[in-house]
């Protein structure tokens, strides 16, 4: 068998290298099964901050057992949003001298073992061939392929990737700078993306899954009755009511950032939002409150406002 040593030489990442990892994860108002997915992470690295951001006294007993567990926990006092979180974890991480890699995690995403190696893998074999790599995230997500932007020297390259599951090099944090966090939520992964793609930094996509939660399903219904499939019930995947305002808000304020520079990316971009706001509309209860809450979001992201949605 090959050692250590005889593995990093060779590019490939060696079970002692996880120290190299730091894991940050986000949570507000987590469920219990928060514990067991930061031990799964506390068993590939042993690095891992958590950030509450804000969910109240009721979760201080998860919170506890997450500190018992080994995971070093940062109590926000009141929620920040995922931008906030994340940089305040990424700074509380990166106290130790060891790390190189920051990999931000949702709290309802299950990362399976083996996924840090695989990642660090991906970025080796990436590195080896000459590209200067800002992100890596994994190929597939709940066993389906992610967005990708083709190859480059034989490595596959990432679209857009999702927040949670996903490594960042230190290097690239240093050359472009924290999350947004006037964006509060959503897109903020996206924008960072955009930054780094930008500034010349390729995002890598390893050879590693896992699975997350990609909203919510509910069956599909016009005029009061439901829609069947032969295989049964048509259901359509929504989001909770009150992110259509943040989605559609920051869309504006995101694509302001880069149209000039990635005009493609601002057009598929609302054209995707739009398509999903008609076809929910259609087919998903909620219709009045969604239309408002991304109603408000686009007046608000003409208007350039910022930050947490007033009165919320």
């Amino acid at each position: 068998m090959r050692s250590a040593d005889e593995r990093h030489n060779e590019g490939l990442p060696a079970h002692e290298l996880s120290a190299d990892v730091a894991c940050v994860v986000t949570a507000f108002q987590p469920a219990p099964q928060l514990v067991e997915n930061v031990r799964a992470l506390l068993a590939q690295s042993p690095n891992v901050v958590v950030v509450d951001d804000g969910s109240g006294p009721g979760y201080s007993h998860i919170l506890d057992q997450l500190t018992d567990a080994g995971a070093d926990v940062e109590r926000l006092p009141i929620n920040s949003g995922i931008g906030a979180a994340l940089n305040k974890g990424i700074e509380r991480a990166r106290q130790s001298a060891t790390v190189r890699y920051v990999l931000t995690v949702d709290q309802d995403s299950t990362l399976p073992p083996g996924y840090i190696q695989s990642l660090l893998a991906g970025e080796a074999a990436a590195r080896a061939r000459g590209l200067r790599t800002g992100l890596i995230g994994p190929a597939r997500i709940r066993g389906n392929p992610v967005m990708s932007a083709g190859r480059r020297n034989g490595i596959l390259l990432g679209k857009e990737p999702i927040q949670s599951g996903l490594m960042i090099t230190t290097d690239v944090l240093d050359a472009v700078g924290a999350f947004q966090e006037e964006l509060f939520i959503d897109l903020v992964d996206t924008e960072f993306y955009l930054r780094a793609k930008t500034a010349g930094w390729a995002t890598v996509l390893a050879e590693a899954e896992f699975d997350h939660s990609l909203g919510t399903f509910v069956d599909a219904r016009i005029l009061g009755r439901g829609l069947r499939l032969p295989s049964g019930p048509l259901r359509v995947r929504t989001a909770a009511t009150w992110r259509y305002y943040y989605i559609f808000r920051n869309r504006v304020l995101v694509s302001r950032q880069y149209a000039r520079r990635h005009p493609l990316w601002v057009a598929a971009g609302y054209w995707a939002d739009l398509r999903h706001l008609a076809v929910v509309t259609l087919l998903a209860p909620g219709r009045a409150a969604r239309l408002a809450a991304a109603g408000a979001g686009l007046r608000d992201g003409l208007r350039g406002r910022t930050g947490k949605k007033p009165g919320a």
